[in-house]
């Protein structure tokens, strides 16, 4: 009876964080970028994964480094 109790609490949870739909910042545009752009390697991105410290505040995408990582 306790385990049903249960796993009906987790269900109506789920279900509940699954289809409301909370709040989030509007990501902010920028201008155009013209001309050139400097191309990102994969060793640059790796080199700056490996300069990430974990459990860091998020950027404006809302993924923790730990995601990236």
């Amino acid at each position: 009876m306790v385990r049903k109790k249960t796993l009906k609490r987790w269900r109506d949870y789920f279900d509940e964080i699954s289809t409301v739909e909370f709040p989030h910042p509007a990501i902010p545009s920028a201008a155009s970028i013209h001309g050139p752009v400097q191309e990102i390697t994969v060793e640059d991105t790796e080199a700056d994964l490996r300069k990430v410290k974990a459990s860091k505040t998020t950027g404006p995408d809302d993924a923790e480094a730990d995601l990236w990582k």
